[in-house]
């Protein structure tokens, strides 16, 4: 993914301006809001992703990563999303392929990578 990531954008403030657009007044309030819910679903999520790698249950390390790049698209973590949506195509076969530890690694990477942004948006 390190090749492909490159283009992808780190982070896409134009989706923090949608999810302000959405809440009108109370914009900057419901976006702290929804950082802080991330941050603190994604590191449950993320023992779970764990948990799930370890037990080999490939079914849940899709469905989690499914999950997570969902809600990092939302909040703009475009690179993250896509760590996730490699890991969900990657899992979908039910049985360890010669990249799941890497992209695994990569959506941990990113999320890591993701935290100061979505602290400051807190």
């Amino acid at each position: 993914m390190a090749d492909e990531s490159a283009a992808i954008p780190h982070f896409d403030p134009v989706a923090i301006e949608k999810l302000r657009n959405v809440a009108g007044d109370q914009g900057a309030a419901f976006v702290m809001e929804m950082a802080q819910l991330f941050l603190d679903e994604s590191t449950r999520s993320l023992e779970e992703l764990a948990k799930a790698r370890d037990q080999g249950d490939w079914k849940a390390v899709a469905r989690v990563a499914h999950s997570l790049k969902s809600s990092a698209a939302t909040l703009g973590l475009m690179r993250l999303s896509a760590a996730c949506t490699a890991l969900e195509l990657d899992a979908t076969a039910a049985t360890p392929t010669p990249e799941t530890s890497r992209l695994t690694a990569a959506v941990f990477e990113e999320f890591e990578k993701a935290k100061p942004t979505l602290k400051g948006l807190t």
